[in-house]
């Protein structure tokens, strides 16, 4: 009996030893299994955080500078601003400003010593104006050049430069005219300059400028919410006194040349 006893305790004592083996365990296995699955978890799932904020791009303003040399007077646009666009264009204004300068310095001492220094060519004139114009996929910064050294008019020219809003590479035309629609498009260009008339009644282009266009003659062009306007310089189309062209064409007329 006293046996039997002993025997029963000692049953009791190993089942309470295990007992509180389990419930000292058991819980801690549980935590490490959950604490495993939500840190794999988090290593897959979660994005990672980038330490340094993207640098947003400075906003574009446009001033102006006057410029008075001893051999040619002028204006210039200040361009403000970091992306490819603006920095581009900036790049041509100081080309175009420096080739003036050269040609007026060469060519001004000589014929102010033989017409006088009353002369129309006693001192050359450049006018440099630039404007930035936004659509919901580009961005464009539209500069006109005018150029005086004597004669009954000026030399004007236009220089654009179109730019993705996102990426800010430098686009060509063929970014938004489809590859398969360009000859119909360069077609249609064609058809509305020959169609323009002044006061409903004068030819505005030259037919024989307007038939030798072809989609690489619309290199300098800008977009905006309504309308395409491609950009002619002094000649290109018609007579001097037309002067340079800006020739918005409605995005609605073109919708089916459009990428």
């Amino acid at each position: 009996m006293n046996k039997l006893r002993i025997f029963l305790f000692v049953l009791i004592v190993i089942g309470i030893i295990l007992l509180c083996t389990q419930n000292f365990w058991v819980p801690q296995l549980v935590d490490k299994i959950l604490s495993f699955e939500s840190s794999d978890k988090d290593t897959i799932i979660s994005p990672q955080k980038s330490e340094k904020p993207a640098k947003a791009e400075a906003p574009v303003s446009i001033a102006t500078r006057e410029i008075k040399e001893k051999n040619f007077t002028g204006t210039v646009p200040v361009i403000s601003g970091t992306s490819s666009l603006e920095v581009k264009m900036r790049e041509y204004v100081e080309g175009e400003l420096a080739k003036f300068k050269k040609q007026a310095d060469e060519e001004v001492p000589d014929l102010r010593e033989r017409f006088g220094s009353e002369g129309p060519t006693a001192s050359y004139e450049i006018s440099i104006y630039s404007k930035y114009i936004k659509s919901e996929k580009t961005k464009s910064i539209v500069t006109h050049v005018i150029f005086y050294t004597g004669g009954a008019h000026p030399w004007t020219i236009y220089k654009v430069f179109t730019a993705d809003n996102i990426s800010g590479k430098i686009l060509q035309l063929s970014y938004i005219i489809r590859q398969d629609k360009r000859g119909a498009f360069v077609e249609f260009v064609k058809k509305n300059l020959g169609e323009w008339r002044i006061e409903d009644e004068y030819p505005a282009t030259f037919p024989e400028s307007v038939k030798d266009l072809t989609f690489e003659s619309f290199s300098n062009w800008s977009l905006d919410d309504k309308n395409l306007t491609i950009y002619f310089d002094q000649y290109d189309i018609g007579p001097g006194a037309l002067g340079p062209v800006a020739f918005p064409i409605q995005l609605d007329k073109i919708r089916d040349y459009l990428q």
